[in-house]
């Protein structure tokens, strides 16, 4: 869980006239991560027949996902298929066969659809246009087309342009008809001597002159073309969703050429990986060590003993290992934000396990409030409310953990609604004069005065603190652990382990106190009276130091021990210290944004609350309106932070884990573990 599982490289030579067997029953079990082959097989080469079968189901795959997402849908794997082993080519054309109605179905359908939807764009355009004149009866068409006098319709934009519009048309002795429908936007009619009207649109072009134009194909008053094109698009609209509910209909069918083919484009990745001679086919991948023995147990049994494999055993270090990473199913949702930043090396801690602690406490700690929460949570269940998605959990997780932290924050849709539920009266009941995790903007609100303030601000700001120091320490003991992992000892004494102590120390009173003040005072103590005060000044103080002179002796003889330049050795010591110093006086206070952003919260909030009662208590309008206005304003207030603040909040936890933790010891830079496996689909294997 915390390490990728060990995997072990073979080779595995089959005669050719059991590899068709073989590989069903790899393709079946799905634990066969297929590699490159081999590249000094004497006699033997990669098949160009198999090479292009690959590229040939590839392509054919990308076009029926092109389907399902021309129709915003997902594939929905088939199970209790059956395909026999063997003939895999005929197999592919039998399929396609079987099933080029449905691709024709679709083929069609979809581009009648793009067609549709395209026309719509266009119409939409035109109609954006002609809502500025939609009032006008007059044919402007006709009105374009004398020849004895001069005609344009249009519209130009910027401040001041009405003026500006009258003393053009005076100048160059045109009429000009003006209307603004919005606030810099004019549209003008003009008329006049043709090249009258030329040298006014000239000028006009400081204003971005855009002329008005009807379609030939529709009317050309602006009024009835409006209406045309609005007509137009409904049925354009209702004729697109006729063709998608009918395309819908026939998802099973197409889920079930979809899995098929994708079974066959697993296989021919094997097929493609594969080395053959005149008698034997030899192709090279990875196992989980664990499943060593079962592989050899099913080759035995389906092919009766006739097989070779070769071990070339666990390679931890090599450069082109896949990464195996295990995870029980609560933790997988979290690795889909892990490999966003990358896939674990095959030789470094898999961070999904802290990751998914640490993500929700954070986004929580910035986002407290328990009927946002409740909201995040519910888009989660809505959104993905027909499909079992990893987004799905993540996202209910967030909205619940955001939910606790609102609890504890006294927050229910702001502390307005949390004061008419009774949230605020159960802490006042266990004894708190504020809610555990209160921010500061409560106090304020609840008129409890300027040393209350202080504490709260300093109660968030601990709780930010502590988890810099407890996620930066964590992240360069990592680190440590990581060069060990790789076998470079050597980086890890003399690199990784003094950017530790530095950190760890650096971060220590913050740790031992969870006290910004108390930690604030101990920095003080520990860096103008050198350590002096206390055993965790002292470690604080020489720790720091030590850090630091470690790094630049350590990283010399560090490159000495490689039988690299000691100069170099020496300019990369002062960099790394350079730069060590540099992320702690960066990284330390970044943090501090857990504490911006949920004081940001609940200002926001605080702000609505206030906009509330100001409404409410208007005597301009009679007091249940007030009160309902009030409401009404409010209930967009919640909306709007909820959206926002929950996209700022994840945004800013992704942050805090991708720079400031995952640089201290994550590379992201392995390669996934992809096994050939076939869902849905059982293998006919005979003899």
């Amino acid at each position: 869980m915390l390490l990728p599982k060990k995997v072990e490289e073979i080779v595995v030579t089959i005669p050719i006239t059991k590899y068709d067997q073989a590989v069903a029953v790899l393709a079946k079990e799905g634990f066969f991560h297929v590699d490159e082959p081999p590249s000094n097989v004497k006699g033997g080469q990669v098949s160009r027949k198999y090479r292009s079968f690959y590229a040939r189901v590839n392509e054919k795959l990308s076009r029926l996902d092109s389907y399902y997402r021309a129709l915003r849908m997902e594939p929905s794997p088939v199970k209790g298929l059956g395909l026999k082993a063997g003939g895999w080519e005929e197999a592919f054309e039998k399929i396609q066969e079987e099933y080029r109605d449905v691709e024709k179905a679709f083929e069609s359908g979809i581009q009648k659809l793009t067609m549709i939807e395209t026309k719509i764009r266009e119409y939409e355009a035109i109609k954006v246009v002609l809502e500025l004149i939609k009032h006008v009866e007059a044919d402007i068409r006709e009105a374009t087309r004398l020849s004895f006098l001069g005609y344009a319709i249009g519209y130009v934009t910027g401040e001041g342009v009405v003026e500006a519009v009258r003393r053009e048309a005076e100048k160059h002795k045109v009429a000009v008809a003006i209307e603004q429908p919005a606030e810099e936007t004019v549209v003008l009619a003009v008329i006049g001597q043709p090249d009258a009207i030329r040298k006014f649109l000239s000028s006009m072009r400081q204003f971005k002159w855009t002329p008005i134009s009807i379609p030939e194909d529709l009317p050309g008053s602006p009024k009835q073309a409006y209406e045309t094109i609005t007509g137009e698009i409904e049925r354009l609209q209702k004729e697109a969703d006729s063709i998608v509910e009918e395309l819908k209909s026939m998802k099973k069918q197409l889920d079930t050429y979809y899995t098929y083919v994708y079974a066959l484009k697993e296989v021919a990745r094997l097929l493609a990986n594969t080395i053959f001679t005149k008698t034997v086919a030899i192709f090279r991948g990875f196992i989980d060590k664990s499943d060593s023995k079962k592989i050899r147990s099913l080759l035995d049994k389906h092919l009766g003993g006739a097989y070779l494999i070769l071990s070339l055993g666990v390679k931890r270090v090599a450069e082109k290992v896949p990464t195996k990473v295990d995870l029980p199913r609560f933790l997988k949702p979290f690795h889909t934000i892990v490999r966003m930043y990358g896939e674990p090396d095959a030789d470094e801690v898999v961070p999904t396990v802290f990751m998914a602690v640490t993500f929700p406490l954070i986004f929580a700690l910035m986002f407290p409030d328990m009927g946002h929460g409740l909201l995040v949570l519910l888009f989660a269940l809505w959104y993905f409310r027909n499909k079992e998605s990893e987004w799905k959990f993540i996202l209910s997780l967030l909205g619940a953990s955001s939910m606790i932290t609102g609890f504890l924050s006294g927050e229910f849709f702001g502390t307005l609604v949390a004061s008419k539920v009774g949230l605020l009266k159960f802490w006042e009941a266990l004894g708190f004069e504020t809610p555990p995790l209160a921010q500061a903007t409560f106090a304020v609100e609840e008129h409890l005065g300027g040393e209350v303030v202080r504490a709260l601000l300093f109660n968030t700001m601990s709780i930010a603190l502590w988890l810099a120091g407890f996620m930066l320490s964590l992240g360069t003991f990592l680190g440590v652990v990581d060069a060990l992992l790789k076998g470079d000892k050597v980086h890890a004494f003399f690199s990784k382990l003094p950017m530790f102590i530095f950190f760890f120390s650096a971060t220590l009173p913050f740790l031992a106190t969870a006290d910004a003040a108390k930690a604030g005072s101990i920095l003080h103590q520990a860096i103008f009276e050198k350590g002096s005060g206390g055993v965790i000044q002292a470690i604080t103080f020489y720790g720091a130091v030590g850090g630091i002179l470690w790094k630049l002796v350590g990283e010399p003889i560090g490159f000495a021990i490689e039988g690299e330049s000691i100069k170099h050795g020496i300019s990369e010591a002062f960099m790394g210290v350079y730069e060590m110093i540099l992320m702690a006086l960066g990284n330390i206070p970044s943090f501090l944004r857990i504490m911006g952003l949920g004081l940001a919260h609940s200002g926001l909030m605080l702000g609505f609350t206030q906009l509330y009662y100001a409404i409410a208590g208007t005597s301009l309008v009679p007091g249940a309106v007030a009160i309902v206005l009030g409401g009404i304003v409010y209930a967009f207030g919640n909306l709007m932070v909820a959206g926002l603040e929950a996209i700022i909040a994840f945004a800013h936890s992704m942050r805090l884990h991708f720079y400031e933790y995952f640089s201290k010891f994550y590379s992201g830079m392995g390669k996934t573990f992809n096994p050939v496996q076939i869902p849905g689909v059982e293998f006919i294997i005979s003899g």
